[in-house]
């Protein structure tokens, strides 16, 4: 490059870049020929002269995505120089610049990361969402890397940031959590490798790690945290092995349900939602109309106590049979009910909606062990009535404090 276009670089000195130009007006399109160069925007990048790279820009966009001879791109070089407010004039006139890739597959993206430059990494996923499936040259995301790097808040910065994104795409989530590198590791495995209890801890909330993925050599983050030696490992091993989704899989299993429906289209949902409120109408009918119909009493006032009036007709084989089926294909009808309500419905209908249900779920319950041909079956109904009942409440609760969070 020309000395004195050089120095209109460094300087920022716009009225000598032009005066250039006069001179020579092929100079950019020379330099925009080579495969690997340090143009005029990359020397304005690393002084920080935000005017002249802006400048530069309007007459060459094509600068902006040039590698220069180390394999770096002038937004990575703003960065790496730290020039924040260049980098955001960068982003003002292309947000795509976030996923350019430059040596070892790097974007800024990886470097905020590594680098824990927070704020940026924040606004480098505001502009640029999908710059969280950028993979470098070893297969690892911006998340990887800040696992690898020990850089916990910019760890944290992202995966509260995954949780919020993709709130309403659990595949999404499962995808990126638990994404392999070149070496098979996950980024639990990084964590564990690091021996980083504070990562490890927070990871491991997200109902979507996969703590059982193992990496090429065959070893799972519990396996290789076990062989990490050089360090007290002994916190990090006992939150790994804890399981605070233990007493949660109830609570949140039709957040699960949720997730999947979300992914439907609306008409599929409405046509859902009518086939299983017709199955909850046909399985509870079948208690107020049981098949044979009801006993009734031969004798007027009479005293006996063993009087089968109002008891099903039944034997008690074929009202086990019946009804086991009927109250299977109640209850999964309920909790699919509740939600696909979550999908459609607003938290104010949700929140007195699922309490009906639950008393309605209460009296099936009630009046099959009142219906019940034997006072042995009717205790069993009325300890399963409770057993599940209290089942579908933590479901309740779960789905209530869902919406809370949101």
């Amino acid at each position: 490059m020309d000395e004195r276009l050089k120095r209109a670089a460094e300087t920022g000195n716009i009225d000598a870049l032009y005066s250039f130009i006069h001179h020579d007006a092929n100079v950019f399109k020379r330099i925009d020929k080579m495969e690997f160069v340090d143009t005029p925007l990359h020397i304005a990048a690393v002084t920080g002269n935000n005017g002249f790279a802006m400048e530069m820009m309007n007459l060459k966009p094509s600068f902006t995505r040039k590698l220069n001879q180390d394999g770096f791109s002038p937004i990575h070089l703003a960065l790496l120089s730290g020039k924040p407010e260049m980098v955001i004039d960068f982003l003002s006139i292309d947000e795509n610049l976030v996923r350019l890739k430059g040596r070892e597959g790097f974007t800024v993206a990886h470097y905020a990361a590594r680098d824990v430059n927070v704020h940026l990494l924040s606004q480098f996923l505001d502009v640029c969402p999908d710059c969280i499936f950028d993979l470098t040259m070893r297969r690892q995301t911006a998340l990887h890397i800040a696992a690898e790097s020990k850089n916990f808040e910019a760890f944290k910065v992202m995966l509260e940031w995954i949780q919020k994104t993709f709130k309403d795409s659990r595949s999404t989530r499962i995808k990126i959590l638990n994404l392999q590198d070149k070496d098979g590791n996950t980024v639990l495995h990084l964590a564990a490798s690091n021996n980083q209890p504070q990562m490890i801890k927070l990871f491991v909330k997200c109902k979507e790690v996969d703590r059982k993925k193992i990496n090429q050599l065959g070893f799972t983050a519990m396996d290789v945290l076990q062989r990490e030696t050089l360090a007290d490992n002994r916190t990090s091993v006992k939150i790994l092995k804890s399981n605070p989704h233990r007493f949660s899989k109830f609570s949140n299993f039709n957040g699960i349900l949720t997730d999947y429906f979300k992914e439907m289209k609306p008409e599929t949902i409405n046509a859902l939602l009518v086939v299983f409120s017709l199955v909850l109408s046909m399985t509870y009918q079948a208690i107020l109309s049981p098949p044979g119909g009801f006993a009734e009493d031969g004798a007027a006032g009479s005293n006996n106590k063993d009087s089968r009036e109002g008891k099903s007709v039944m034997t008690s084989t074929n009202f086990i049979l019946f009804y086991i089926s009927n109250g299977v294909a109640f209850f999964i009808s309920f909790v699919i009910m509740i939600s696909l309500f979550d999908v459609e419905s607003t938290e104010s209908i949700m929140y007195f909606l699922s309490p009906i249900n639950l008393m309605v779920c209460f009296c099936y319950g009630v009046a099959l062990s009142t219906i019940a041909p034997s006072t042995t079956l009717s205790l069993v109904i009325v300890c399963t009535t409770i057993i599940v009942h209290y089942s579908l409440y933590f479901i309740w609760s779960g789905h209530h404090r869902h919406f809370r969070k949101k």
